[in-house]
């Protein structure tokens, strides 16, 4: 659509034909080197104007723009993928020094108590965890990624959207990124819940139609039956899903994890859904 209208615009900047009835001429076919010479046409062959001349020039020169804008499109860099304010395959060390992460670990070296239960805020944590507990777990959780081993981190999530955020960790380097968005059926004062249908959305403004679509049937604790849907884009960082799940305890998940992380959950084997 870009490159259409830039198309047009530039066709506008060109200078109009000036045709008068002095000079204005009909192009025939002759038997010429050039294959063309003025004056009357050839029997059976239509004229052509310099109206129908510049009509021409302006198909060839939209027909040449949209040709250089397919080649730009699709030499456009890959979108990183991203999730919960961080990038898929970032080192542990990145993501623990950015954002409120980092903050979280700046303001436990300093002691800052206070900084550390509103940062805390979100996060598997109960209301009554020492600050001093919180930033144990956080410098564990911090030795375990950095040092290489497998591990989970739960982040503050987002309050607003109702989205709780677990990154993954292997080999230092951040390997998954689980987005769980609630749908709850009551309406709670200060949330704005995300519907699968809006994520949907923001997903394919952002990477395009899926490699994947498709439904499954499913059925809740009470036997009330669902098609929960699925979408999945295949890219050269990564795989990302959305996964709808329906119901009275509805909610939207959203994984992001790089191509060895989403071969080695493939290869593992899969429990029974007892649900369905």
């Amino acid at each position: 659509m870009r490159c259409r209208d830039q198309a047009l615009r530039d066709h506008r900047k060109q200078p109009d034909f000036k045709v008068s009835s002095v000079n204005f001429q009909k192009l025939s076919w002759s038997g010429g080197k050039d294959g063309l010479s003025h004056g009357s046409n050839a029997p059976g062959v239509p004229f052509r104007t310099v109206a129908e001349m510049k009509m021409e020039n302006t198909v060839i020169l939209i027909v040449g723009y949209l040709m250089l804008c397919s080649v730009a499109l699709s030499q456009e860099p890959p979108r990183d993928l991203k999730g919960g304010g961080h990038l898929l395959g970032e080192t542990a060390e990145k993501f623990f020094s950015e954002g409120p992460v980092g903050e979280m670990a700046r303001a436990c070296e300093e002691k800052d108590w206070k900084t550390v239960k509103h940062l805390s805020k979100g996060q598997d944590y109960s209301s009554k965890t020492n600050a001093k507990d919180v930033c144990a777990k956080q410098k564990l959780a911090i030795e375990q990624a950095t040092a290489g081993a497998r591990s989970e981190y739960n982040g503050r999530g987002d309050q607003e959207s109702l989205r709780a955020d677990t990154f993954t960790f292997d080999h230092d380097h951040l390997v998954r990124i689980d987005m769980v968005y609630m749908a709850p059926i009551a309406n709670v004062e200060g949330t704005n819940p995300k519907s699968f249908a809006e994520l949907l959305d923001g997903l394919q403004e952002a990477y395009g139609p899926p490699s994947k679509s498709y439904s499954e049937p499913m059925q809740d604790l009470y036997g009330v039956k669902y098609d929960a849907h699925r979408a999945v884009w295949t890219r050269p960082q990564g795989v990302i899903t959305i996964i709808e799940q329906p119901g009275t305890d509805g909610r939207t998940e959203i994984v992001a994890e790089t191509l060895a992380e989403h071969n080695r959950a493939a290869q593992a084997p899969k429990s029974p859904n007892p649900l369905k």
